[in-house]
């Protein structure tokens, strides 16, 4: 249960984070492998096809968001 809030906490974060790895650090998850299977079982993919496909998007660059 614990693992699933985390991976919830780090969605979005993930979408615009360097790396998996450095999100799944920032948000406690010192086994990347357990980050990895709670965030596909909350999220139906892997955290890496989140951060791709947020790399693929033209807006993703600079993190901000227009008002």
């Amino acid at each position: 249960m614990r693992l699933r809030r985390r991976a919830v906490a780090c969605a979005p974060a993930t979408a615009g984070a360097p790396s998996v790895k450095a999100c799944a650090l920032a948000y406690g998850f010192w086994h990347l492998s357990d980050f990895s299977r709670s965030y596909r079982s909350q999220f139906g993919e892997a955290p890496s096809e989140t951060l791709a496909a947020s790399r693929a998007r033209p807006d993703s660059s600079s993190g901000r968001h227009e008002s």
